[in-house]
């Protein structure tokens, strides 16, 4: 995902989620850091293949801040409600990884702009 990101021209903001887990930071630094990166990035890509409470919070801190919303789920996981009727998101659903990378690109190239 993140490749895609880079790829269609915009910035990974989060680059913490791509390595491992954070050990010495509190949680009161990782609340903030997420949730002040969730309401200031123009769009927020969320990968929702696997229920998350912190990915959740991160949605709808980016939610009520206004910003754009692209959720990533594997083609026939059941997603949480609230994200099926969260007006205004965008969605790639793949059946398998590889299709991730081209139809993420398309779909930030096309609402970047």
């Amino acid at each position: 995902m993140a490749k895609a990101i880079e790829d269609s021209g915009n910035e990974v903001t989060s680059p913490w989620v791509l390595g491992k887990l954070e050990g010495a930071t509190s949680p009161v630094n990782v609340f903030h850091r997420d949730r002040i990166g969730s309401e200031e990035s123009d769009i927020l890509v969320a990968d929702v293949t696997e229920p998350s409470i912190g990915v959740g919070m991160e949605i709808m801190a980016a939610y009520k801040a206004g910003r754009r919303i692209v959720l990533v789920a594997k083609k026939g996981v059941v997603t949480s409600r609230m994200l099926q009727h969260m007006e205004g998101k965008e969605t790639v659903e793949y059946t398998d990884e590889t299709e991730v990378y081209e139809r993420l690109k398309a779909l930030l190239m096309r609402i970047s702009r």
